[in-house]
């Protein structure tokens, strides 16, 4: 068996954790013995990652000063083929650990963070981003999740020679058209069946920008009386005071339903006519792919991958720019039924065809076994791609 030990700064329930959470589960069980370390506390994702039977190690670095010792000598113990580094931190360690293991494993770096408003960042992060690029060179492979997430590290010194890119992909098995359970959701909340619903999943982080996803919300409610909005996600509930507040300044009250953290979301996303990003920065948002595979358009901000992910089938806005997300709401809005469910099945069509899980899965496997495989590193990654 081919052995991959994964390195996580954290495992809270972002996107890229819970990705993570996604490939182990999918990966050949027979094939590839895994296990897991996070560098942060213990969570509920390191749990259900427990329950596919893969062994879970919360560090919790921030409290425990011996917690690099430990995650050392887990690393010994388990004497990995491959390290692949999800996020900045899981990488860099792994990397430092490599040289004093039996096996001296190859080293992946995951790279999720997008870099378009990094320069508001403290000046202790951005220090930090310049050093992990001048350690750039080490691992045998950069992995990006984004096309443009490849180029914006090259402005950080990061060493792009031996990158390549991995889209996130979307778990068909759980995400593809189901209406009715759609409209199940609906009609727990009341939802009239007139209504089109605008629904956005994110949780709550200033670059996810839900205020001025409200903007655009009070701009189109102006004018479309049967319009709803639906957010979902961590910290978007009703104790979010600034949320809740903005939403009686704008006039919204009764038409913005939120959710909070649900872990029914497939059957929330077939609740949208249309599902939309406001974010002020991405790289690649799995949550565009999960609402396009179940036949739902989009509307997103021009960030990260945004503008390659949805193509045609949807519309893309500049960032920050409140009327022109209302308006290309609009476009799908005044369509006919039959007008948005064609453009829903174009959007489904090309996730299909581009960003399934199974295709990114199959790339992690191939990727592994050739670095498994190859002794000499200098020329890991030209056999990893080829």
């Amino acid at each position: 068996m081919i052995k991959v030990a994964h390195i996580s700064t954290g495992l809270e329930t972002g996107g890229a954790e819970v990705q993570l959470m996604r490939l182990i589960a999918a990966m050949d069980h027979d094939e590839f013995e895994m296990m897991v370390i996070s560098m942060d506390r213990d969570t509920y994702l390191a749990d259900r990652i427990r329950e596919l039977g893969i062994p879970v190690h919360s560090l919790c670095l921030r409290k425990q000063p011996f917690a690099l010792w430990k995650g050392f000598q887990l690393l010994r113990q388990f004497n990995p083929d491959v390290i692949h580094g999800t996020m900045y931190q899981g990488g860099v360690f792994g990397t430092l650990c490599r040289r004093f293991l039996p096996k001296q494993p190859h080293v992946i770096w995951t790279v999720h963070e997008p870099l378009e408003h990094y320069d508001e960042e403290p000046l202790r992060k951005r220090l930090q981003l310049r050093l992990w690029g001048k350690m750039s060179g080490s691992p045998e492979c950069l992995m990006y999740v984004s096309h443009l997430n490849m180029e914006q590290h090259l402005a950080y010194g990061f060493n792009n020679q031996k990158a390549l890119v991995i889209p996130n992909g979307v778990d068909t098995s759980r995400f593809g058209p189901a209406k009715e359970k759609g409209l199940a959701i609906r009609e727990s909340l009341g939802i009239p069946e007139n209504c089109i619903v605008i629904g956005k999943t994110a949780r709550y982080h200033r670059q996810k920008n839900h205020v001025g996803f409200l903007r655009s919300a009070a701009i189109l409610a102006e004018k479309y009386d049967h319009v709803r909005f639906m957010l979902v996600g961590t910290n978007v509930d009703e104790n979010n005071s600034t949320l809740t507040d903005l939403i009686g300044e704008l006039g919204l009250d009764g038409k913005v339903y939120m959710l909070g953290n649900r872990e029914d979301i497939p059957e929330i996303v077939n609740a949208y006519d249309i599902a939309t990003l406001t974010s002020l920065g991405e790289a690649f948002p799995l949550t565009l792919g999960e609402a396009m595979v179940s036949a739902v358009p989009c509307v997103a901000t021009d960030v990260g991958d945004n503008a390659y992910i949805i193509a045609d089938t949807g519309y893309v806005v500049p960032v920050d720019d409140d009327q022109a997300m209302a308006e290309s709401w609009e476009k799908i809005v005044v369509l006919s039924e039959d007008e948005r469910k064609a453009l829903g099945q174009k959007a489904r069509q090309r996730c299909l065809d581009n960003f399934t899980l199974e295709q990114q899965v199959k790339q992690h496997e191939d990727l592994y076994r050739t670095l498994h495989r190859i002794n000499d590193r200098t020329g890991a990654l030209s056999g990893a791609v080829s």
